[in-house]
């Protein structure tokens, strides 16, 4: 099983995986590398889902998308999550990815880095995403690839693992 990540720079990938790490410290949640997801839990080959990422990839720019809102949800996978809007590069890179990889309705995708999984509804919840809010809303989060990932919900986080990584352009 495969997932498809795009992935943000080295700066903001290390800006992330601090607040991921703070998080998972204070929650005693797992740790994950922060990125935001394209297509989850297919059944493919890894070297023909990397070739169908290169024409997904192609000719789009490394970019920059500001985040919206941090945002919390009884979803495990959604406890806490950065927010962006659902247009420019990253709405068409979706879009590719649907039509090369996995039908799905692009009126669905929410596009989100998650910052912690599992963590449960309560006042700590609501006050520390009050002030990752403050701290994030606003900020641009550049990206520069798209990955394929060893990773599916049926997958322990911890197994999760990226191999090729196409960069964007």
């Amino acid at each position: 099983m495969f997932s498809v990540w795009l992935m943000p720079m080295a700066e903001d990938e290390r800006l992330l995986a601090g607040i991921v790490a703070e998080l998972a410290q204070s929650f005693g949640t797992p740790r994950f590398q922060p990125h935001l997801t394209l297509v989850e839990d297919r059944l493919c080959e890894e070297t023909e889902l990397a070739r169908q990422l290169t024409t997904v990839a192609a000719g789009i720019a490394p970019f920059a998308a500001d985040i919206q809102a941090v945002g919390t949800s009884d979803l495990f996978f959604r406890a806490f999550y950065a927010r962006f809007e659902r247009v420019g590069p990253v709405v068409e890179l979706k879009r590719r990815a649907i039509t090369a990889i996995a039908t799905s309705p692009i009126e669905s995708f929410m596009p989100h880095i998650s910052l912690a999984y599992g963590v449960e509804d309560g006042p700590l919840k609501q006050e520390t995403a009050r002030q990752i809010e403050a701290h994030l809303t606003g900020r641009a989060i550049r990206f520069d690839g798209i990955a394929v990932v060893h990773s599916a919900q049926s997958i322990p986080i911890e197994d999760w693992t990226v191999g090729a990584v196409i960069p964007l352009g």
